[in-house]
């Protein structure tokens, strides 16, 4: 098997949200006859609705920074699955990826042949399988994993986590996770073991907040509630500024919202490391990369990439708009999965972005057309300053077009989105 048959093997267990099955019945099952490879290294495991992506990014920025050999597990992808399974700074390698498919698909049809599991796992359980042999070979000291979904029945939450981590909690996949949020909330917290050690970010909406102190209690957690690193203001491109110890660090992060997140990784890193841990913090802010997320493309006009996609992140970017990012006017090109709230994205962008245009994510039968996102779109801005392109590349260039260059492109409203515009971008450079 080739890394092209990896992931087109992947691709046919399903949509990786669509087909997904919550459980750990089977995980544990498909970790069983590859050997347990979750039990060969520690863990740390981080849950959350807005800022685990994030908070992995710098929780293991700062542990490279401290001289271990540190695994990290995130998702989705923008362009190549071989994104999500790190050692270092390094993905793991096409050939050793699609070496470690290769073994776990071979798990899973000897399963589903002997009649111990009924089909084979999923997309994500194939690839968190694949990501623990990986970490298992490569004899990491500890390994970072975000949570894919939910936290109580996903597929990570088969490891003995040393620490659980909660970021920020708000409404996302309540056809999985419950339509309130202390039902969202009790599933991501259960990543936390009884008598286990906790940190959560603060500042939770209420009703998280609740479920969340009420799940610790009666699990008799040690939990820490983790308040955001002050932070000093930011440079011209809206990268955060961090104060640590009376000195001031610029961060490759961008939003203010960074600070919850970067404080709560911070405070996991001075659990884990102990004595020593300040320099490798200060240093792991000052390294930290997380693509997609407020990143920004140089040029005339800038471009910047967000994968906002649910209300919460909405209000996130457009806070970063108004606060932090100085240039104007903003176009805004934007597609969105069907099962998400449109006009919750789109309507605290508004009075922030002068015109949209609606676009589509190629390939995926879960995106919105064009069209119907244009007619939402219309709904809060003026049907003049409202266009629809469904392929991307074509997007793009209405929206350069429209804009100047003391404006700004933004391209957001889903991670899919993002991951396409990142690959045309990377390419245009070489063109």
């Amino acid at each position: 098997m080739n890394f092209t048959e990896a992931v087109d093997y992947l691709f046919s267990l399903g949509n990786e949200i669509l087909a997904m099955k919550l459980g750990l019945a089977a995980m544990e099952r498909l970790l069983a006859r590859l050997g347990d490879p979750h039990r060969e290294f520690r863990s740390i495991l981080v849950a959350g609705t807005n800022g685990k992506g994030s908070t992995c990014a710098c929780l293991a920025a700062m542990l490279n920074a401290a001289g271990l050999k540190v695994g990290l597990f995130t998702s989705p992808h923008l362009v190549r699955a071989t994104e999500r399974i790190r050692v270092g700074d390094a993905e793991i390698s096409p050939e050793t990826f699609a070496a470690l498919i290769a073994r776990v698909r071979a798990a899973a049809d000897e399963l589903v042949e002997s009649g111990e599991l009924p089909a084979r796992p999923t997309f994500f359980e194939h690839l968190a399988a694949a990501a623990f042999l990986h970490f298992q070979n490569e004899r990491v000291d500890v390994a970072v994993l975000e949570v894919g979904l939910g936290g109580r029945l996903d597929a990570t939450n088969v490891v003995t986590p040393e620490i659980s981590v909660v970021a920020g909690i708000g409404y996302d996949h309540q056809e999985f996770l419950g339509e309130t949020l202390t039902e969202i909330a009790g599933e991501k917290a259960a990543i936390i073991r009884p008598g286990g050690r906790a940190f959560i970010s603060a500042g939770q909406l209420p009703e998280a907040e609740a479920a969340l102190r009420d799940y610790v209690e009666k699990n008799q957690a040690r939990a820490d509630w983790v308040e955001p690193l002050p932070v000093a203001g930011c440079d011209a491109t809206g990268a955060l500024r961090f104060e640590i110890g009376g000195e001031i660090f610029l961060t490759g992060l961008r939003g203010r919202h960074q600070a919850r997140n970067a404080a709560l990784a911070a405070a996991v890193a001075r659990e884990f490391l102990g004595v020593g841990a300040e320099r490798a913090v200060a240093a792991g802010l000052a390294s930290v990369r997380w693509p997609g997320r407020l990143e920004l493309f140089p040029g005339e006009p800038p471009i910047l990439l967000d994968g906002a996609h649910n209300p919460q992140g909405a209000l996130t970017l457009a806070d970063f708009l108004e606060n932090d990012f100085a240039r104007r006017p903003v176009t805004l090109v934007f597609a969105a999965m069907r099962d998400k709230p449109v006009r919750e994205l789109l309507s605290p962008l508004a009075r922030l972005v002068a015109r949209v245009v609606a676009t589509q994510v190629a390939h995926s039968p879960r995106t919105m057309p064009a069209a119907a996102l244009g007619e939402v779109a219309r709904e809060c801005w003026n049907p003049s300053e409202v266009f629809e392109e469904p392929a991307f590349p074509d997007a793009l260039a209405r929206a350069r077009a429209l804009t100047p260059p003391d404006g700004a492109i933004l391209v957001s409203g889903s991670l899919y989105l993002v991951g396409e515009a990142t690959e045309f971008l990377e390419l245009e450079k070489y063109v």
